[in-house]
């Protein structure tokens, strides 16, 4: 990160944000400008930086409901608890699970296919059950497809949304199971990696990490509230139209 220029972190920060909940794949926006641009990589610790910034946002904007003890004797919690569990089985058998500097063809090609996969899952499915009508089955469903994340373009909110819109859960509901899976995602995924990296926790480092951290937590805050209501309201047209311009640029450039 030390490479990057102040505006660059600012603007990587704020890619992140919009990116992370939206089902366009973070991870993928975030190489693009190394690779299109010719940006420094921003390496493992910006990374690590951006997706505290993201997971204190979820945590802030749920803060009622998770701070509700009636939450974590929920069925709602215990629905999480089982739709991470495959992607954890994945990433202790799979070693190369979670890498996903891949290339731009790959990307590009994971855009169009879960554009379609996406889109697929609004036709086919109902969308009218809520969130607490959830059956253990379909939470395991969503955490399987959520495995498919880690292909580099897929995005994991994308899968993870896919998913309950194949099960026939509302629009809105599938946007918020997908954030409230993101917390035990994105946790595992940072206690990993810190474990492996343990010089990370140099006082240096912590003091890098105060710009992206503070905004992506402050745009993905907003971006969280807004998505769930835009989704309700339009659905997720949008957001497929522009995975296949994407994925249909990315494929004209190379």
């Amino acid at each position: 990160m030390e490479d990057l220029t102040l505006i660059q972190i600012i603007i990587l920060s704020i890619i992140q944000a919009l990116t992370e909940f939206l089902p366009i794949s973070s991870s993928a926006h975030l190489l693009l400008p190394s690779k299109l641009l010719g940006w420094p990589d921003q390496g493992l610790f910006f990374d690590i930086a951006v997706h505290f910034g993201s997971l204190f946002a979820v945590l802030i904007y749920f803060w009622k409901e998770l701070t509700n003890i009636k939450f974590y004797t929920s069925k709602l919690f215990f629905l999480i608890v089982i739709a991470t569990v495959p992607l954890v089985l994945a990433t202790l058998f799979i070693d190369e699970l979670g890498s996903y500097r891949w290339s731009i063809q790959t990307i590009a090609i994971s855009n169009l296919i879960f554009a379609v996969l996406l889109y697929l899952s609004t036709i086919v499915g109902k969308n009218t059950r809520p969130n607490k009508d959830m059956t253990i089955l379909h939470a395991l469903g969503i955490g399987v497809w959520q495995i498919f994340s880690a292909i580099s373009g897929a995005s994991r909110s994308g899968t993870a949304i896919t998913g309950a819109l194949f099960f026939g859960y509302r629009r809105e509901d599938a946007a918020k199971f997908s954030i409230l899976l993101s917390i035990p995602t994105i946790m595992g995924a940072l206690v990993f990696i810190i474990s492996k990296n343990s010089n990370l926790t140099e006082d240096r480092y912590i003091l890098d990490a105060f710009i992206p951290f503070l905004t992506t937590f402050i745009v993905s805050y907003f971006c969280i509230k807004w998505f769930i209501s835009f989704v309700k309201q339009v659905g997720y047209l949008p957001f497929i139209i522009y995975r296949v311009v994407l994925g249909g640029l990315l494929l004209w450039l190379i």
